[in-house]
């Protein structure tokens, strides 16, 4: 294949990955064999001696691909992998050089995070096919990564509000509730359920009285999560350090800010809220959880 085309059709399929590709080889004719046919296909092309010198430039610079010789001195190329696998380096791929695969320890290899082999005498056309796997396994990879990233990112938050997601708030209020009993601090919920003109608020409005909250509370302490209720909108306010003695001027002032809060089409908003506390519910004999400690906030707003 022509290698201009070559590197033409990999700049498509790595998308945003730079063309460049890191060479450790202490035989320095080989070496500079090899970086020049790289180069000559359009790659940037940087060198190393040995393992440790890889190491450092990886240290400086991001190299999606790396080819690197077994057998050196200072630092093989395995001992190499190994350190770059350990060190965080699972996004770059890896291609070992070998003089002769036939005695090859292939599974050893592969263990310390080897990607691909390739003999030292590979023809132009099966070292361009090569390199053209690994870019588009690592473009493939990144999709995934954002993809997933993405999936993470939208999963802990509702859509429709801003808040956390149901199953991110009781994950958070699970970890509160422990934190409080093992340190013995104090932790409160208000429990808000909103209704606009006797139905659910769109989701402009929800944002919006999510925001009017938020306003309402200490910054990177207190914070809101979205319940899990299919019949009525409704959110947990938590409040770390907060004590039962505590919590009715703050519900006031929620109450308060959502009076006085307006928009279009939200004239007719209601709200009720209803409150709990973790040393008032262990004072009465309750096992604080996730559940109790929401039930017990819902039943004090629906009374």
């Amino acid at each position: 294949m022509n290698p201009l085309a070559m590197a033409t059709r990999l700049s498509v399929l790595a998308r945003a990955l730079p063309m460049r590709i890191l060479l450790v080889d202490d035989d320095e004719l080989e070496l500079e064999l090899l970086a020049d046919r790289l180069r000559g296909a359009g790659f940037e092309v940087t060198c190393a001696a040995n393992g440790e010198a890889a190491l450092a430039l990886m240290q400086e610079r991001w190299y999606p691909l790396t080819i690197t010789d077994w057998q050196m001195p200072v630092m093989d190329g395995l001992t190499f992998t190994e350190a770059l696998r350990a060190n965080g380096g699972a996004d770059s791929y890896v291609i070992m050089l070998t003089m002769n695969s036939a005695n090859l320890d292939y599974e050893r290899g592969y263990l310390a995070g080897v990607d691909d082999y390739l003999t030292k005498k590979t023809p132009d056309a099966e070292l361009f096919a090569r390199i053209h796997a690994a870019f588009n396994t690592l473009a493939l990879r990144r999709t995934l990564k954002d993809a997933q990233e993405l999936l993470e990112t939208t999963s802990r938050v509702d859509v429709q509000s801003g808040a956390l997601s149901p199953k991110e708030m009781e994950r958070r209020l699970h970890s509160e509730i422990k934190r409080a009993q093992r340190y013995r601090r104090e932790l409160s919920v208000i429990a808000v359920t909103i209704t606009a003109n006797g139905a659910s608020p769109d989701a402009a409005i929800l944002r919006d009285l999510v925001k009017t909250l938020e306003r309402t509370l200490r910054a990177d302490v207190d914070w809101i999560g979205r319940l899990e209720d299919k019949q009525q909108v409704s959110f947990a306010i938590v409040l770390p350090e907060a004590a039962a003695s505590d919590l009715p001027a703050i519900r006031d002032r929620v109450v308060a800010a959502l009076a006085q809060y307006a928009a279009p089409d939200a004239s007719n908003v209601e709200l009720k809220s209803g409150i709990a506390s973790l040393t008032s519910m262990i004072a009465n004999g309750l096992q604080p959880d996730v559940a109790s400690i929401l039930r017990t906030a819902i039943s004090d707003h629906a009374a």
